[in-house]
């Protein structure tokens, strides 16, 4: 017992010791964004997040959704009619397929808003878009009056805005300085492109700031029919087995915590304990051998014993004290009641002869008080004991 005790603590001890160290050493992905690296999704709530924009559209009764589908899909979703791309992560970069549906698609007619200080993306032979770091300061101005500068006086860069390059016949540049253009838009097809090179104009930090949120507005006024659609399956959202995807299980659940190791560990110790345990650290010991009596040998037996030693009185004893109880409990009479009126209530309730009843009463209280019996007239009285229980469903 002193041994188990002591390696049920030792395990405990283990474990402790290891959630204390993952505690000790959790990271907070959170803590560590930037405006130059960070998670620019809808559904975070940081600094950098989009959610603030998505809530104000979607109170504002634009009908606005997520994209948690690769771009491939997009012919496929006829209730899309604008997509919103905003610096997806490298980890989950679109891939060529991607981009080649993602053409055709705006091509049909559809708008596509991109969002992004690193892009470089040909979405065919005559049109190319591409940024380059420039250094606009913290300000922008209006370059000329169209429909995404209505309203717009300036707007409030970061530090890391970049100048996007459009090379199209059809390119047009809205927002920018000497620097270079912040906002832009081509034809693709029937449809349209909008570049916009700072996520900082419309994250949560930043969409209060100056003109932002009227850009941002302004960005989607023009737009086709269908809804507003934000990608977020490359920010690792919707995809299968990836931290943070809708279809990715509890454990995504628990991604970027000490949890999962946490899990690995235990189930090593689990593992460890297992083993210990089924080693044998002694000599082998034999099998307890248990009888194999069946409950009618025993009986069988027990009667055979009784009848050697002519011990009628206390075989009678058993099973006329049981008998009386049950009668009492049927007669409705507290157990030390009198035979006689045990016999008559019992009779009374059952419509039987009272006499008889309390003949064969009699009768066993003598042979369990020590009167002589011979087995046949021990066998009738049994007999006449277990007929009326049966009668009455004693």
């Amino acid at each position: 017992m002193k041994r188990n005790t002591a390696t049920v603590l030792m395990i405990f001890g283990i474990l402790l010791t290891l959630i204390a160290l993952n505690l000790a050493f959790l990271v907070d992905k959170d803590e560590d964004e930037t405006e130059e690296k960070s998670k620019r999704s809808t559904y975070r709530s940081t600094p950098y997040g989009i959610k603030a924009l998505y809530s104000l559209l979607e109170e504002s009764r634009y009908p606005v959704q997520r994209l948690e589908h690769p771009f491939t899909d997009l012919p496929g979703l006829h209730n899309v009619g604008t997509l919103v791309m905003i610096d997806a992560e490298e980890e989950f970069n679109p891939a060529p397929a991607e981009f080649e549906s993602l053409s055709k698609w705006i091509a049909s007619g559809k708008l596509c808003v991109l969002v992004g200080r690193k892009i470089s993306v040909p979405f065919d032979e005559h049109t190319y878009v591409a940024t380059q770091l420039a250094g606009y300061g913290k300000e922008a101005r209006v370059l000329q009056p169209t429909d995404l500068t209505r309203g717009v006086t300036k707007i409030s860069l970061s530090d890391f805005a970049s100048s996007v390059r459009v090379q199209s016949s059809t390119a047009i540049a809205h927002v920018g300085s000497d620097a270079g253009t912040v906002v832009a838009d081509t034809k693709l097809g029937k449809g349209r492109i909008i570049i916009l090179t700072d996520p900082y104009v419309i994250a949560n930090n930043g969409i209060s700031k100056a003109d932002n949120l009227t850009l941002a507005l302004n960005l989607l006024a023009e737009r086709p029919e269908g809804d507003i659609a934000f990608d977020e399956y490359h920010h690792g959202y919707g995809i299968s087995g990836r931290a943070g995807g809708a279809t990715a299980g509890v454990m995504a659940y628990f991604s970027g915590t000490p949890v999962p190791w946490m899990m690995r560990q235990l189930g090593l110790i689990i593992l460890l304990f297992v083993f210990s345990k089924g080693r044998r650290f002694a000599r082998p010991l034999p099998l307890k051998r248990e009888r194999r009596t069946t409950n009618l040998e025993f009986v069988s037996s027990m009667a055979v014993i009784t009848r050697l030693a002519r011990a009628t009185d206390i075989a009678m004893q058993s099973i006329y004290t049981e008998f009386r109880r049950r009668l009492c409990q049927y007669a409705g009479l507290p157990p030390k009641s009198s035979s006689a009126a045990l016999a008559e209530a019992a009779s009374r309730r059952a419509k039987k002869n009272p006499a008889r009843l309390k003949a064969l009463m009699t009768r066993c209280e003598e042979v369990a008080s020590g009167a002589p019996a011979s087995d046949s007239e021990m066998l009738k009285l049994v007999a006449g004991v277990r007929e009326l229980e049966s009668s009455l469903k004693l």
